[in-house]
């Protein structure tokens, strides 16, 4: 299961959704997605677009992103 840990509204149409959890036999998981709405605008939707990555890797994520401040 999955636990959502935050989002960012992109679009009225789109948003990108931080989600933490176990998945399958992977072990813990991080995935950064970007949902759109449904047709029916009721819900949103996963895509393909997005990242998913070993909580194992966090560490140096954060590093990544932190550099980006010093751009």
């Amino acid at each position: 299961m999955m636990k959502k840990i935050g989002e960012i509204e992109v679009t009225d149409q789109s948003k990108l959704v931080l989600t933490i959890g176990e998945y399958k036999d992977q072990g813990e998981r991080i995935d950064l997605r970007l949902y759109v709405k449904s047709r029916e605008g009721d819900s949103y939707i996963p895509t393909k677009k997005g990242v998913f990555f070993s909580s194992e890797w966090l560490p140096h994520f954060i590093e990544m992103v932190d550099k980006l401040k010093e751009v």
